[in-house]
């Protein structure tokens, strides 16, 4: 038989442990001794029933990485952005439908995963997230992207598969840090000619676009000489042009 939750805890608390792995203990809550032992620095519960995460997350200042996957989620708690050191964020296959008031607020996060959630919108303040490098949204009901996306200068990784994407804003093309780009099985009929200004046709850049219904122009030039064949068209007049006709 595993060690008990509480001998786990106080085990912890005792040693000032740095990192805690509360992982498939059928919790229904986060333990409040948890965030108590403020030296904690990562805290993994995955694998759970957590239907609610406490404000007193905000009480661990040094808290860097926080896993959340596979829980009951529907929300996260507003003070997760006063958290100020955390840096890595995973909160995958859950049932969250909105990110709390003040989100953009987080100070130094680096890698966030939403992906395999409920989430329809995402709001302005996202445009404060200024220090992620990855952002994962993949298996959610976006429909676009706010404008402000185009805020996030040091992404590297942009992960939207499967979501209801109809249109991208032209605020996409200021993402010069872009590498990795996965947008397939949305509902992506144009791409905003600005994409052409990112670097992913760069050697070992990732762009997908599979299951989308893509115009026959930009399905043809992906087929004749892949992302550089399509980045040209989309410097073209002739792309804008037919773009603004078809969507008319």
């Amino acid at each position: 038989m595993g060690v008990s939750t509480k001998t786990v805890l106080e085990d912890a608390r005792n040693k000032s442990a740095t990192s805690l792995d509360l992982d498939e203990r059928d919790l229904k809550d986060v333990p409040s001794e948890v965030f108590a032992i403020e030296s904690l620095s990562r805290l993994n519960v995955s694998h759970n029933r957590i239907g609610q995460l406490s404000e007193d997350v905000s009480r661990l200042k040094n808290l860097e990485n926080l896993t959340l996957y596979n829980n009951k989620l529907t929300a996260l708690p507003k003070s997760i952005s006063t958290c100020r050191s955390l840096k890595y964020l995973t909160a995958s296959n859950n049932f969250i439908y909105e990110l709390p008031q003040g989100f953009g607020s987080s100070p130094c996060l680096d890698y966030l995963d939403l992906s395999c959630n409920q989430i329809k919108e995402l709001t302005a303040n996202f445009g404060f997230l200024t220090t992620l490098r990855s952002l994962h949204l993949s298996d959610n009901h976006l429909t676009t992207l706010p404008k402000e996306i185009g805020n996030l200068k040091k992404l590297e990784v942009l992960a939207l598969r499967d979501n209801a994407i109809t249109t991208l804003p032209p605020e996409i093309g200021n993402l010069q840090a872009l590498t990795t780009c996965l947008l397939q099985g949305n509902k992506l009929k144009w791409l905003p000619k600005e994409l052409a200004q990112t670097k992913l046709e760069s050697g070992g850049a990732v762009l997908k676009l599979a299951g989308n219904p893509l115009n026959k122009i930009i399905s043809e030039a992906l087929q004749e000489g892949g992302v550089a064949e399509l980045f040209e068209l989309m410097r073209g007049e002739e792309y804008q042009t037919k773009m603004a006709a078809d969507l008319e």
